[in-house]
């Protein structure tokens, strides 16, 4: 605990510390004007909108140490399950290969065809696999994974779905990645833009756009787009940051902002990128303090922002339970979201894939310490 004079003498270094800060300040308070005089408002258009989101990774993690076995599991705002998988602890990446091969029974489908058009398999697409099975590393690989299997399902839907009208579909998160390999992402880029193309060709447009809860840029630009007063519009309004902004509010390389319009070759002709959207700051409400949100065109469909945000726009204002945030994206994630009945279901099955060789007297033994062993008053309060 801090007494009086530690707590005043702290008090006076943070104000000192402070006015070497105050310059940014100032800095992204210029930023927030500059994108006042760019802000435009929003006509929403009627459109069939489609999201599709993984169960978040630690509410589907199934424990009896020491086994510990993650779920992945992509469904879509339509209720349908997309891709479904589940990696142990103690998997090695060459096993996620099964994952692509038609005979296995470990399959899944969106991925396997990714990896067919990229004509790579599952380690092939990113350098952060290596790290599944290996102490301090799985976890992560485990994300990236999830995240690989939510690109394949959103490539899936722009290929191989059958679309009868205009459509929008809605990811959640940037239309950028660090999970694949540089060489890995431009040509599924490539793949994503003919499929554009092929839909173009029947009269029918399928959109792609991705939208976020929080990003480095709106946390940054937060105070002074409120000082500024930049999105207080009693209408629905968005604005294009400028690559300048952008690059300010980062510290990664310029991979997470180049896209394929403007990056540069290298000597072998090759373009290494990971991005492929420009992002725009977005109010869908109506009213002056509506929550604002990052929202990413898909590069090659900047000459229809109109219409895109227009379409999403109609989308989000009905949002619930978060407001004015994109409703099929809070779709998909009730449909995605596995319960505490659910989850203990699965621990149950769990443990009898656990106890399966085991002998009687000690299958009696494992049974008795899950179920005796408990701690029954977290339980209680869990489901109380």
């Amino acid at each position: 605990m801090l007494a009086e004079d530690n707590f005043q003498e702290l008090k006076n270094r943070v104000f000192q510390a402070y006015k070497t800060e105050e310059p940014v300040l100032h800095e992204f308070r210029e930023f927030a004007r500059r994108l006042k005089g760019d802000v435009k408002p929003i006509r929403p258009f009627s459109v069939n909108a489609v999201s599709f989101v993984s169960s978040d990774g630690g509410d589907n993690r199934l424990y009896f140490n020491p086994a510990t076995v993650e779920l992945v599991r992509v469904v879509d705002s339509l209720g349908d399950q997309c891709a479904l998988d589940a990696i142990a602890s103690n998997s090695k990446a060459n096993e996620l290969n099964n994952r692509v091969e038609t005979s296995s029974p470990l399959l899944v489908e969106p991925l396997r065809r990714l990896c067919e058009d990229l004509n790579t398999n599952v380690v092939g697409l990113s350098y952060l696999l290596k790290g599944l099975g290996e102490p301090g590393k799985s976890t992560g690989a485990v994300r990236i994974y999830r995240d690989i299997v939510e690109w394949a399902v959103l490539y899936d839907l722009m290929k191989y779905r059958v679309w009868g009208s205009h459509t929008i579909i809605v990811r959640e998160g940037m239309l950028r990645t660090k999970s694949f390999k540089r060489e890995i992402f431009p040509k599924l880029d490539q793949l994503i833009r003919q499929a554009y193309q092929e839909h173009k060709k029947k009269n029918i447009t399928v959109s792609m756009v991705g939208v976020a809860k929080q990003s480095a840029v709106l946390s940054r630009l937060s105070v002074a787009l409120e000082l500024e007063e930049t999105m207080h519009k009693p209408y629905p309004c968005y604005v294009r940051v400028p690559e300048d902004i952008e690059a300010k509010c980062y510290n990664y390389d310029r991979t997470w902002l180049d896209t394929l319009e403007t990056s540069e070759p290298g000597e072998d002709g090759s373009y290494l990128y990971q991005s492929m959207g420009k992002l725009f700051l977005v109010k869908f409400g109506n009213r002056p303090f509506d929550p604002v949100w990052p929202v990413d065109i898909a590069e090659w469909q900047l000459g229809e922002v109109d219409t895109i945000i227009g379409q999403l726009t109609k989308d989000a204002q009905p949002g619930f339970p978060i407001p004015d945030f994109p409703m099929c994206v809070q779709k998909a994630h009730d449909f995605a979201k596995v319960n505490g009945l659910e989850v203990d279901i699965l621990q149950d099955i769990l443990f009898e894939g656990i106890t399966q060789n085991l002998t009687p007297e000690e299958k009696e033994k494992v049974l008795r310490m899950k179920y005796l062993g408990q701690n029954l008053t977290n339980i209680r309060y869990r489901n109380a």
